[in-house]
């Protein structure tokens, strides 16, 4: 009797362990759209090229019903372009590629995906109103280049990942 228990004991204890050791795998295919969106404005006026800048995933990444990454995850990303607004009515522009970001296992991502955007250019009105009226409308700059708080862009993965799923 005492061996039929132990060996029942022994039965449940690997069966326990062998859930745990292997817990699901999820793939995530390859160009899977992520969702990333800033979470602060990003200008000109305080990002350099270069830099690199963290946003968030918008909204979980699923495969099936398993969630493969969260909401809120960071996503790191770098500045390509950083032009700030110039005299004469010349637009400010901004260029931001997302790189990476992490599954729900901690193994990273890679992702591509660009936020891009430009301030409205004033450069004919500029122009005109300088010719003919007054020379100092050559001072008057065009719109800068702003990715506001809240802009949302589709990347999407880079490659097929194997993920835990607990």
């Amino acid at each position: 009797m005492k061996k039929i228990i132990l060996s029942i004991v022994v039965v449940l204890l690997i069966s326990f362990t062998h859930k745990i050791v292997n817990a699901d795998m999820v793939k995530l295919p390859n160009a899977s759209v992520v969702v990333v969106k800033a979470t602060e404005p990003i200008n000109p006026k305080n990002f350099k090229a270069g830099q690199e800048v963290i946003m968030t995933i918008a909204m979980p990444v699923k495969v099936g019903e398993h969630v493969v990454i969260k909401a809120g995850t960071p996503v790191f990303g770098v500045i390509n372009t950083s032009k700030k607004a110039q005299m004469a009515g010349i637009a400010g522009s901004m260029s931001v590629s997302v790189r990476q970001t992490a599954a729900v296992d901690g193994s990273n991502i890679a992702i591509s995906g660009q936020f891009i955007t430009e301030g409205e250019s004033e450069i004919g009105a500029t122009v005109a109103v300088g010719v003919i009226l007054c020379p100092l409308a050559i001072l008057n700059k065009g719109g800068e280049g702003i990715i506001s708080a809240g802009t949302q862009i589709r990347a999407t993965t880079i490659g097929e990942y194997n993920i835990k799923i607990e």
